[in-house]
């Protein structure tokens, strides 16, 4: 792409003096720092030529020429943005051939600072103007296709961010999903657990029981007391029948 200054540097030539015993007149001054500051630029000394285009300012805040060289150079030293303001300003108050050349580089600095539907309008500009300049239809063809691509990209950009995010919260479920099957697996194991614990407790528990002296009820003490008493009596029958004495058996309890 033509990204390139193609118009030709403009060179603000004052002519005539104030008077002939006065010298050079401040207007001659300035035409003379602008004389300068071209033979500057061509020799890539973009620094010394900014000077000598703001010192002629000082002489000239108006003039279109000047503020269409200011961008000339700025341009060249990589500061579209600023280059852009001086273009901006020669495109409206310059003679139409220049103004015509402004709305170019106005389209060139935009492009190179990234605002392309800046650099599409300016070209657009450009052409209705004078039909016939190939150079600002290269470039606004591509500036058109560098557009399309961007948007493009940034459709696609914004499609990934999109599936990322919703992998992101897939992943999200996922687990939150993982963690409560891992929360019911470990509730069933240990219900497992404690069932089985509970299982093997209750034999113990028998045997436990079967290990205690069983305590007899009521009814059973009597029954045995009962039984007891008619023994003593059987025993004493016995005893009287074989002339032995009777005793007593007292209770313990």
């Amino acid at each position: 792409m033509q990204q390139s200054l193609t118009k030709c540097f403009i060179v603000l030539v004052l002519t005539g003096v104030w008077a002939a015993t006065t010298g050079l007149s401040w207007k001659d001054a300035a035409s003379q720092q602008a004389e300068e500051a071209a033979k500057l630029y061509k020799e890539n000394k973009l620094d010394e030529a900014l000077a000598k285009i703001t010192a002629a300012q000082v002489a000239m805040p108006d003039s279109p020429e000047l503020q269409y060289n200011m961008g000339n150079v700025l341009y060249k030293q990589s500061r579209f943005e600023d280059a852009l303001a001086g273009y901006k300003v020669a495109s409206q108050g310059a003679p139409a051939g220049l103004a015509q050349s402004a709305m170019y580089n106005v389209g060139n600095a935009s492009f190179k600072a990234g605002d392309l539907e800046a650099a599409v309008e300016a070209y657009v500009k450009v052409l209705l103007e004078d039909p016939n300049d190939d150079e600002a239809r290269f470039n606004l063809e591509m500036a058109l296709r560098t557009k399309q691509a961007q948007d493009q990209q940034k459709q696609s950009d914004q499609s990934e961010e999109q599936e990322q995010q919703k992998d992101e919260q897939q992943q999200s479920d996922d687990g939150e999903q993982k963690d409560q099957r891992q929360t019911d697996e470990e509730k069933k194991q240990q219900s497992e657990q404690e069932k089985q614990e509970a299982e093997r407790k209750e034999p113990e528990e028998e045997q436990a029981e079967q290990r205690q002296p069983q305590r007899l009820t009521k009814d059973q003490m009597e029954q045995i007391l009962a039984a007891l008493e008619q023994q003593e009596e059987q025993v004493e029958k016995n005893l009287q029948k074989k002339g032995i004495g009777s005793s007593s058996v007292e209770k313990d309890w």
